[in-house]
């Protein structure tokens, strides 16, 4: 299995077309029926089936496809640990963060990395879990730090819990409900928050019936827009409400109820080895949680 055979292999799985795959990577379309033809010979099982309409992946090229995708990860990190150890450890390093690691930990992690490698390219995109987890899956980050709920990671990731944040339900300044000390009193209203079950799990055990109306978002922006320009209700971390959210008139409301607290960890594909790069951010990130823990 050769690595022009698997970029074949993708490239013609994304097109559905040999003709079009060829043009994409510059080379003849007897190149690349021979490459696929290798890599079928190799497996021991047809990945296309071909017709004038252009080719059809087979039940094994689908199934294929995700590793085939890993592979071809795996050896560009390869490449990029050897250009690092060559160039003296530089390369390039991909992190997705979440809104509240962005604000607890990302500042100083980035400090403490640049100390030590100062040249490092650093790729940083926003998301929660549920959205950034499946890029982490098919090798396209190095790691996420995000907020989340341990038990829904998954088995084929590895989750190192940094530290916990203590939660508030908020609402904008002068929300009719803004004085009010109990889950009760906020049943009724509309609230938001990334999944239904964050708004739920705080119900949990308290004697109160979930919401009925929660509005899922996505988006930090959008949540935050919601609730400060709106009268929905929502739950966000200390830090954030802190650091960030008082300025956009985002007030805690002081409901008497125990919450739960938010847990911040670093995520990694599990039985991947980051690069030298990559152990470095990570080990960056450490140091801040633990800073922030004294």
């Amino acid at each position: 299995m050769k690595p022009h055979q698997l970029k074949a292999f993708l490239t013609v799985m994304q097109l559905r077309s040999i003709r079009q795959a060829a043009n994409a990577l510059f080379i003849t379309q007897p190149a690349i029926s021979r490459a696929i033809r290798e890599l079928e010979e190799s497996l021991q099982v047809p990945l296309f089936v071909r017709g004038a309409q252009g080719v059809t992946p087979t039940e094994y090229g689908l199934a294929f496809e995700k590793r085939a995708r890993l592979l071809e990860q795996e050896a560009e990190r390869a490449r990029d640990e050897l250009r690092q150890m060559r160039d003296g450890q530089l390369g390039c390093v991909r992190v997705a963060v979440s809104s509240v690691p962005a604000m607890a930990l990302l500042p100083q992690a980035l400090a403490l990395f640049r100390a030590e490698l100062p040249a490092t390219a650093l790729e940083f995109s926003e998301g929660l879990a549920p959205l950034v987890l499946p890029a982490l899956r098919e090798g396209l980050l190095d790691l996420a730090l995000v907020q989340h709920r341990v038990e829904r990671i998954g088995p084929e990731l590895d989750c190192e819990e940094l530290l916990t944040t203590p939660l508030a339900i908020c609402a904008r300044v002068g929300h009719p409900r803004a004085r009010v000390r109990s889950l009760a009193a906020l049943q009724h209203e509309e609230w938001v928050g990334w999944d239904r079950a964050m708004v739920e799990d705080l119900f949990a055990g308290s004697g109160v019936p979930a919401p009925e109306r929660i509005v899922v978002s996505r988006s930090m922006e959008i949540t935050r827009a919601l609730v400060g320009r709106g009268d929905l209700i929502s739950v966000f971390a200390r830090p954030a409400l802190d650091r960030e959210l008082a300025r956009h008139g985002i007030r805690a409301i002081p409901v008497q109820t125990r919450l739960p607290e938010l847990t911040i960890s670093a995520i990694t594909r599990k039985g991947a080895l980051p690069t030298p790069a990559a152990g470095k951010f990570l080990a960056a990130v450490r140091l801040a949680a633990r800073s922030l823990q004294h």
